[in-house]
C-alpha cells in the first residue's frame, strides 16, 4: 500500500498530550500537506459494483490516467485519489458517465491542493521544506555526483524538528525528501541509504522517479529480509550498476543456494546490474553490446530530442535482443489492452541470396498476416490482432526465432522516434533487416492459397512442403507509453515483413547518365537519368509503408515532369551505366539491362531487379513486367 494511503487509514490527527511531543501533531500534519501536494486529488463515485482496486485498474487501461494513492471514505463511500495534475483530472471529468461494473462512474476535483493553499500563509509548511532542503544541500556531493542520506535519524537538524518522533511521521519523510529532491534537480548517480532501519522500500518507491538513471546504491545495515521488497523498483532502476547490501538478513540467513536464487532475481529486477556486494556477477562488456544501439549512421535515423533518443535506443536495443533470445521475458512490457499484428508484404521486389534462393518464402507468417490490403473481412482482421498478453505471447511463438545484428551491424538499421503527447509516449518506427534461425515453437497450419496468392513479383513461385528460413527485411512499430507503476509498457506493437532488398537500403546509388558527353560530377545541378530526376534509386523498403499502401502520389510538377521526358528521349547505353554496375555484369547483361530500361521506363534499380528474377532472359522480362506493371509503385518508374 502506497504511503499516503497507509497515512490515511489510521489515525493521525495529530493531537499528543504529553510535553515532549510539542509541535509534532502540526508537524505531520505540514508533511501530510506537503506529500498531497505532489499529486491533484479527485474524487469518484459509482465504482460500488467491485473492489476500489478494480476500479482504479479500469480508469487506467480505460482512460489512460493514473489515479494514485487512493482511499476510500468510510462516511460517504467516495474514492478518492491522485492523478499527476489539473490536466489529467480535467480529463477525467470528461469520463464521467463512462460504465464500470454495470454503474457509471462520476468523477470531480478533490479539495484545491497546496500549490493553492500555500503562498506564505502556512510557515510551519515552508519551515519543514527549508530543513529539508538544508539537509539535502548538506549531505549532496556534486563533485562525486552522490547523496548521502545513511542514518538520517541520528542527524540533529531533523532531530529537533521531530521528523522521528512518531512511525506516521517518520513514514512521510523520505516521500517528502525524494520530492524535494526533484524539485531542486540534484545530478545524482549515487545514493548512500545505508543504516537506515529499513524493512521495506514502501516509502522510497518514489526514489526510481526520482532519480531514473541512479548506478550505484548502499543499502548495508538495514533490516531487508525477504527479496520480494525490491519488487517496489523492479523494472525501475534500469541503470543500477552496483548494490550493496551488507549486513542485512536478506543474505546472512540464507544458505548459498538461497544466495544464488537471490542474486538471480536481483539481476532480473535491475537489468544492468553489474557489482552486488562487490562481487561481479555479469560481463559488463556483454551486456552494454546486448543493451545499447550503437549506431554510427545518423543521416538514417530522426530523434525527436535527445531524451527521446536516450529512451527509444535503449528500448530498442533491449527488446530486439530479448526478441532473439528469450521472447516470454517481453510480456512484463505487455498489459490486458496492449496490442500486437504483424503483416506481410510481399509485393516488392527482392534479391536472392547466392546460398538461399528461397527468401520470398512467407509460410510461417501468411496464417497470421493481418494485411488489410488482401484481409477484406471485418471478422478474420479483428480475429488476428492479439490482445493482452497471453494472445501476444501465443502468436509470438507462431513466428520463427530470429538474430537482429544490432551490435555488429548497427548501420543496417533506421528508426525514427516522436513524442506521442496524447498518451504522453513515444512513438518509434525501426526498419532493418533479420536472419531467420529457428522454426516457430508452435506450429498453425498455413493457408497454401494465400502463399500463392502472395507471389513475389518477376517470377513465378510455388512454396515447399518446407519453410526454408532466411533473410527478411522489415519495418517494426511501438507505441511506448508509462505504466501504472512508472515503468513503459508496449500499448502498440506493428510488425511488416518484407522480402529483403538491401541491408542498407537508405543509401545513394548512382544514376545512369542520359547523356555521356555530360560530366554529372561537373555541375551541383542533379543528374536526370534512368532513375529518377534526383539521381537517387529507391531501395523499396518504404514504399511498402502500410501509411502510403492505397494512397494516390501527387503529381510531378510540371518543371520535374519537363525533365523527365526530356531524360526519357535521350537514349542511353551500356557505356552509360555506373561503374559499379558494369563492373559486375557481363557485356551481354549490360545490353539487356539497357533494353529493358529503355522498353519498361523502370528506374535502374527495378530493372536490374526484374534482369535478374528473370535470369537475364530478355523475353522472360518482358512477360513478367507485363504481368505485374500495375501494381509496382510509382517510384519504380522514370
Amino acid at each position: 500500500m502506497s504511503y499516503r494511503g497507509r497515512g490515511r487509514g489510521g489515525d493521525h490527527n495529530g493531537n499528543y498530550n504529553n510535553n515532549n511531543h510539542q509541535g509534532r501533531g502540526s508537524l505531520q500534519q505540514n508533511i501530510d500537506t506537503f506529500v498531497d501536494a505532489n499529486a491533484y486529488p479527485v474524487e469518484i463515485v459509482g465504482w460500488n459494483g467491485a473492489s476500489s482496486t478494480d476500479c482504479i485498474n479500469f480508469i487506467s487501461r480505460k482512460c489512460r490516467v493514473i489515479v494514485s494513492n487512493y482511499t476510500v471514505d468510510k462516511n460517504t463511500g467516495v474514492l478518492k485519489g491522485y492523478v499527476k495534475n489539473e490536466s489529467q483530472a480535467n480529463t477525467l471529468l470528461t469520463w464521467s458517465g463512462v460504465k464500470f461494473a454495470g454503474q457509471s462512474l462520476r468523477f470531480s476535483k478533490g479539495p484545491s491542493t497546496l500549490s493553492n493553499q500555500m503562498g506564505g500563509a502556512n510557515p510551519g509548511q515552508n519551515n519543514t521544506i527549508e530543513v529539508i532542503t538544508g539537509f539535502l544541500k548538506s549531505r549532496y556531493r556534486p563533485d562525486l555526483k552522490m547523496l548521502n542520506l545513511s542514518n538520517v535519524k541520528q542527524d540533529p537538524n531533523l532531530n529537533a524538528q521531530g521528523f522521528f518522533g512518531s512511525l506516521s511521521v517518520t513514514s512521510k519523510f523520505f516521500p517528502a525528501l525524494m520530492k524535494i529532491a526533484s524539485d531542486l534537480k540534484l545530478d545524482v548517480v549515487s545514493i548512500d541509504l545505508s543504516n537506515n532501519e529499513l524493512t521495506d522500500l514502501q516509502s522510497l518507491s518514489y526514489m526510481a522517479q526520482t532519480f531514473p538513471k541512479l548506478q550505484n546504491l548502499s543499502l548495508s545495515n538495514n533490516q531487508f529480509s525477504k527479496i520480494k521488497v525490491f519488487e517496489t523498483w523492479r523494472h525501475k532502476l534500469n541503470f543500477l550498476r552496483e548494490l550493496i547490501l551488507f549486513n542485512n538478513p536478506l543474505l546472512q540467513n540464507s544458505n548459498p543456494a538461497e544466495i544464488h536464487a537471490i542474486k538471480l532475481e536481483l539481476m532480473r529486477a535491475f537489468p544492468r546490474l553489474v557489482v552486488l556486494n562487490g562481487e561481479i556477477v555479469r560481463n559488463e562488456q556483454i551486456l552494454n553490446a546486448n543493451s545499447t544501439f550503437p549506431f554510427e549512421a545518423p543521416q538514417a535515423m530522426f530523434f525527436q530530442d535527445d531524451e527521446i533518443r536516450t529512451l527509444s535506443t535503449n528500448f530498442i536495443a533491449s527488446f530486439l535482443n530479448l526478441w532473439d533470445t528469450n521472447r516470454v521475458n517481453l510480456m512484463v512490457l505487455y498489459q490486458n489492452e496492449s496490442q500486437f499484428s504483424m503483416q506481410v508484404d510481399s509485393s516488392h521486389p527482392f534479391l536472392i541470396d547466392e546460398n538461399n534462393s528461397s527468401s520470398n518464402d512467407y509460410g510461417n507468417y501468411l496464417s497470421n498476416s493481418r494485411n488489410l490490403t488482401r484481409v477484406s473481412s471485418a471478422k478474420s482482421r479483428l480475429e488476428k490482432v492479439a490482445v493482452g498478453p497471453e494472445a501476444i505471447y501465443k502468436l509470438f511463438q507462431q513466428l520463427p526465432g530470429t538474430k537482429h545484428d544490432i551490435s555488429t551491424k548497427p548501420e543496417v538499421f533506421s528508426m525514427e522516434c516522436y513524442k506521442f503527447p496524447v498518451l504522453n509516449g513515444i512513438l518509434i518506427t525501426i526498419h532493418g533487416c533479420f536472419e531467420e534461425t529457428a522454426q516457430p515453437e508452435v506450429t498453425e497450419s498455413h493457408d497454401t492459397r494465400g502463399a500463392a496468392r502472395g507471389n513475389a513479383r518477376f517470377h513465378s513461385y510455388n512454396r515447399p512442403k518446407k519453410v526454408a528460413l532466411s533473410k527478411k527485411s522489415f519495418d517494426r512499430t511501438f507505441l511506448v507509453i508509462p505504466g501504472p507503476n512508472g515503468n513503459m509498457i508496449v500499448a502498440s506493437d506493428l510488425l511488416l515483413v518484407r522480402p529483403f532488398s538491401n541491408e542498407v537500403p537508405w543509401t545513394q546509388i548512382p544514376a545512369i547518365n542520359p547523356n555521356p558527353t555530360t560530366n554529372p560530377n561537373s555541375s551541383p545541378t542533379p543528374t536526370t537519368g534512368i532513375n529518377n530526376t534526383n539521381g537517387l534509386v529507391p531501395q523499396g523498403p518504404f514504399s511498402g509503408s502500410p501509411a502510403l499502401q492505397g494512397g494516390a502520389l501527387p503529381p510531378p510538377p510540371p518543371a520535374a515532369a519537363a525533365a523527365a521526358a526530356a531524360a526519357a528521349a535521350v537514349t542511353p547505353t551500356a557505356s552509360d551505366l555506373p561503374p559499379e554496375i558494369k563492373s559486375r555484369l557481363q557485356p551481354g547483361q549490360q545490353e539487356i539491362l539497357v533494353k529493358i530500361v529503355i522498353e519498361t521506363k523502370l528506374n535502374l534499380q527495378y530493372a536490374l531487379l526484374l534482369c535478374e528474377q528473370s535470369n537475364w532472359n530478355y523475353d522472360e522480362s518482358i512477360m513478367n513486367f507485363k504481368n505485374s506493371a500495375n501494381s509496382l509503385p510509382r517510384d519504380a518508374f522514370v
